[in-house]
């Protein structure tokens, strides 16, 4: 498998090459074959599922990350795209070159969330978190949270580890990722490799992490990115706060919100519904459904019923 995925970004040979998988056959025909890569080196996983290009009468092909910078140094990757029906990917620049490589369609649709587990309701916790960060954080920024958190006797939970740690079941990784952003006040978030230049380049995409916090009811400091994506998908009034990543001043930024709890309050509550209306799994799966022109299956309308009672919890009072 090292070879291949060494290899299989500069030649197209490359897939003649063992996966590390076992082979096996699709057994039957399908309307669509729905693959979701985290990257596009998940690609060569293909070659264990013999038979499911000829199988399928839809492909569709969803690539979580790609940055502008990689696609020139794996184009036989790339390639391999035109397989599909559909390209979807979730970095809007990205997607624009893409749409210029390939020879079959590409459409930017940006990640979702499961609604039904960030959703605070129907027993939202108590906001026992203040300031919530998780992953990297500018040193000013850093130390100004951790002064304000001792002047004012409130809680601030970051990131006390460097580098990737192995965590011991990832289920109960994620279920305590979401159990911290149901119970914290404010939330930062940038511009996704926001310290990772070198990967990212001038590429500016906004990542998962600004609608999980949003969905989850936290307030959202960080950065408002300036581009027709962020304005359409996040676009809503005081969606996400303006805060540099290098903010010594964001202490100040906090107390001036903490003066007006009844904007609080609308802040939480307006981010909750706005995902629940806007970025569930449900959402992103029936763009999925319509590119493939397939029809919708009942079991959506359960999920948006069950996301439209989600709704009335929180107008009725998501801190109740």
């Amino acid at each position: 498998m090292k070879a291949k995925r060494a290899l299989s970004g500069r030649t197209h040979h490359a897939h003649r090459l063992p996966s590390g998988l076992e082979t096996v056959a699709a057994g039957q025909d399908y309307d669509l074959f729905f693959y979701s890569v985290a990257h596009l080196e998940d690609l060569n996983f293909l070659s264990s599922l013999k038979g499911w290009r000829e199988r399928s009468t839809q492909a569709i092909c969803w690539i979580q990350e790609l940055w502008l910078k990689r696609v020139d140094q794996i184009p036989a990757l790339v390639d391999q795209l035109n397989a599909f029906d559909h390209v979807i990917c979730s970095f809007v620049e990205t997607a624009k070159m893409l749409r210029d490589r390939l020879d079959v369609p590409v459409t930017y649709i940006p990640w979702g969330v499961d609604m039904l587990r960030f959703c605070p309701c129907p027993n939202p916790p108590r906001r026992a978190i203040d300031m919530l960060s998780i992953g990297v954080a500018h040193p000013n920024t850093h130390e100004a949270l951790i002064k304000f958190a001792d002047e004012t006797g409130q809680f601030y939970s970051y990131e006390t580890i460097s580098g990737r740690a192995i965590m011991k079941d990832f289920r109960a990784h994620r279920d305590n990722y979401i159990a911290q952003l149901k119970r914290a006040r404010y939330f930062f978030s940038y511009i996704a490799k926001v310290e990772r230049t070198v990967e990212r380049g001038p590429q500016i995409e906004f990542g998962l992490r600004y609608l999980e916090g949003l969905a989850a009811g936290a307030i959202v400091l960080g950065n408002k990115i300036d581009s027709d994506a962020f304005r359409e998908h996040i676009g809503w009034e005081d969606a996400v706060i303006d805060a540099p990543y290098d903010c010594p001043q964001i202490g100040d930024i906090i107390s001036t919100l903490d003066e007006d709890p009844d904007r609080c309050a609308a802040i939480r509550a307006r981010n909750v519904t706005e995902c629940l209306t806007r970025h569930d799994h449900l959402h992103r799966w029936e763009k999925v459904l319509d590119l493939a022109g397939l029809s919708l299956h009942p079991k959506l309308a359960a999920r948006r019923d069950a996301l439209a009672e989600r709704v009335k919890m929180v107008e009725a009072g998501l801190d109740a």
